[in-house]
């Protein structure tokens, strides 16, 4: 037994002398790589709130200055424990012709339960050479590709609206601090920022490309206009190329209240579409976009050949009066057809009460002539909530 000690204890004195040596030798010879958290076994916060990243940057795989195309990635750490909690990988596209230009970003897939936006921006970045272009590209097929892949709207990882996260924050949330980066490195550098949408799983547009204006209304050239005015003839012109059979004039949003807002407040044009929705898309709305972005590239200069004409009827959205909210709690039924003629008084909407099954359905009426832009996705709605959204046509 006194053998068997003597034994052991040599053992222990020889390893701990071990991982001594082997710390000294770290300690002369330090590493450049940088010192990472290696605690696996630690638990990640509940709800996928992961800290943020305090000493870990963005990367990314595609330069903007290259000519030629690039198929990359915007690479963000989820936290300062990567090696445990992993990355972002956002794909990104570049698109830069051998002649000078202007750079258009295209955004899609903002919210995770809508499609046509990144189909049609994966279809251009497979398709699109830059032999044809002058200036740059910059596709962003799907900016919340984790709620893409589970049909979810908000980021799966701090449950935020994406939308309402720029210009970002570089210490905030997961979402806040890839608004952050996506703002700094692909919307700063653009002259005109095409973000495509839809209604999502709860609304359904009838085909809309819009602009944001005060009180929606139109903007005449004129000469003494401000830079915010030829800012919104730039915004017109696109709209008007893209083509959609809507083109809508919308009032701006909120300061600092989501992506268009501090687009805006960057001083850099911008267009957006609404493209059908309910969950879904169709292969209409899929030309619709595809045709309406190439437009879109020909009208800039970046593309050499012929606009593809398309009508378009000319609508404005001007203030809240043009949004119907629910009265009551229930389920909603539809009397009006997407995109139809309304006029005053007639029934819009049903509010049916399913407690009871002998109560009257609460009839909502028409309260201006109008245009039906968008609805509510047909199911429960809770008093208060937005049930369709009107238009008023104009000559143009």
């Amino acid at each position: 037994m006194a053998f068997a000690s003597f034994t052991i204890d040599y053992l222990a004195q020889n390893i701990l002398l071990e991982q001594t040596a082997r710390r000294l030798t770290m300690i002369e010879q330090p590493s450049k790589a940088p010192t990472v958290d290696l605690d696996l076994g630690a638990p990640t916060p509940e709800n996928s709130q992961l800290t943020p990243a305090r000493t870990w940057s963005a990367e990314m795989s595609v330069d903007l200055t290259l000519p030629g195309k690039q198929h990359g990635h915007l690479v963000l750490p989820l936290s300062e424990s990567p090696l445990r909690d992993g990355y972002i990988r956002l794909p990104v596209c570049i698109i830069r012709g051998k002649t000078p230009g202007p750079t258009i970003t295209f955004l899609a897939g903002i919210h995770g339960d809508e499609f046509e936006g990144p189909l049609t921006l994966q279809k251009i970045a497979r398709e699109l050479d830059a032999d044809q272009v002058s200036g740059c590209i910059i596709l962003i097929p799907s900016l919340n590709l984790q709620g893409l892949q589970h049909s979810n709207r908000h980021s799966p990882y701090d449950k935020r609206d994406m939308d309402t996260c720029f210009p970002g924050n570089p210490k905030g949330s997961i979402s806040e601090r890839l608004a952050h980066e996506v703002f700094a490195k692909f919307i700063a550098p653009a002259n005109l920022v095409v973000d495509l949408r839809s209604g999502g799983s709860t609304f359904n547009f009838a085909p809309t490309v819009a602009i944001r204006s005060s009180k929606g209304q139109r903007v005449r050239a004129s000469a003494n206009q401000t830079d915010a005015q030829s800012r919104q003839l730039v915004c017109e012109e696109a709209m008007f190329a893209f083509g959609a059979p809507n083109c809508v004039r919308m009032p701006s949003s909120a300061p600092n209240s989501c992506l268009q807002a501090c687009v805006d407040a960057a001083e850099i044009p911008y267009l957006q579409t609404e493209l059908g929705g309910g969950g879904a898309c169709s292969a209409e709305n899929l030309s619709i976009a595809l045709v309406g972005c190439y437009n879109v590239l020909r009208q800039q200069g970046l593309l050499s050949d012929e606009i593809h004409l398309r009508s378009s009827r000319i609508l404005e959205v001007r203030d809240n009066t043009f949004y119907v909210q629910a009265k009551t709690t229930g389920l909603l039924e539809m009397h009006a057809r997407l995109g139809s003629n309304l006029y005053l008084g007639d029934p819009l909407a049903s509010i049916v009460n399913l407690d009871d099954s002998g109560s009257k359905p609460i009839v909502i009426n028409v309260p201006k002539n109008s245009v039906l832009l968008a609805i509510r996705h047909a199911g429960p709605v809770k008093s208060g909530d937005l049930i369709a959204i009107l238009a008023d046509e104009v000559p143009q």
